[in-house]
This record gives C-alpha cells, sequence and structure tokens, in this order.
C-alpha cells in the first residue's frame, strides 16, 4: 500500500501526464523511515530478531533533510487542486491507521543514497545476548564513548 492514493471527487481528476509525473517524482525519492517510539513491542518483535538487536536512535538535522511524520488517516487524496512538485511527499506522508502502531517519521531525499545522522543512543534488545552486547559496548566505545547504551524496557517508561 506504500505510495497509493486516491484520486480527487468532484469532477477534479488527474490525467494520465499528472499520473505519470507523480509515478516519476515518487521513484526519484530515497526513504529513510524511522519510529519514534523505541519501546513498542510489535517493533521489536518484527524488526530486531524478536528483542536480540538494537534501536540506534539518531538525531537528524531537519534543515537538510525534508522529515515528515506519517499522517495515519488512509490513502492521500490527489486532484487539481493539490497537485504541486511536492505531491509525491504529500503521497507518501500517508498511510492506514492499522500501521499507527510504527509512530513512524519519515526523510526524503533526492539524488542521495544515505542520510546523515547523529547517533546519540544504542537500545539493546532485552533478549539480545551477554556476548553481543559486549561486542556492540566495546564498538560504541571505540567509534564514540558519548553515545549511550541501554537495555530495552517493556514499561514504556523510556526517559
Amino acid at each position: 500500500m506504500e505510495g497509493k492514493y486516491l484520486y480527487s471527487q468532484g469532477g477534479s481528476s488527474l490525467d494520465e501526464d499528472m499520473r505519470r509525473l507523480l509515478k516519476g517524482e515518487k521513484e526519484k525519492l530515497r526513504i529513510c523511515a524511522l519510529s519514534r517510539d523505541p519501546n513498542n513491542e510489535l517493533m521489536w518483535s518484527h524488526y530486531s530478531e524478536g528483542h536480540r538487536g538494537v534501536v540506534v536512535g539518531v538525531k537528524i538535522d531537519p534543515s537538510k533533510y525534508e522529515v515528515r511524520p506519517i499522517e495515519y488517516d488512509g490513502l492521500h487524496r490527489v486532484g487539481l487542486n493539490n497537485f504541486h512538485n511536492g505531491a509525491a511527499i504529500d503521497v507518501l506522508s500517508h498511510k492506514l491507521d492499522v500501521w499507527q502502531y510504527e509512530a513512524e517519521e519519515r526523510v526524503f531525499t533526492r539524488g542521495k543514497q544515505f542520510v546523515d545522522v547523529t547517533v546519540c543512543r544504542i537500545i539493546c534488545g532485552s533478549r539480545m545476548s551477554t556476548q553481543d552486547k559486549g561486542f556492540i559496548t566495546e564498538l560504541v566505545e571505540k567509534i564514540n564513548p558519548d553515545i549511550e547504551i541501554i537495555n530495552a524496557r517493556t514499561d514504556s517508561a523510556y526517559v
């Protein structure tokens, strides 16, 4: 369902050229998807090998990138009244409400492979092995000892 949209109702519709333009713009974009919730059980289960992985807490300079929180209000409506150069980002900033648990923000780039981030925190999964945690701790201390390393919690008590 990513990138799907609805045509506006009421006589205003997109012609084939506009649809092609919107598709072309979507294809040029790169997306870095992040979550604002480092404590979500479903996210840990789905994306960190059953709580054995890590969450990397990052900061992104919003003056360098277009950063948008996802709106969980269904598919975006596109028509002649709201078609513009940023319409592809608008489309890609909406999802169905069933995904709301992700608390997603997206960083959009064009022509750039990676997003510059500042790593602030590493959160180790609750089922991570002692060996893996030791490896991560040693690695982080060599790279940047200012990066905080903490254990995941399941009580939503992150501060």
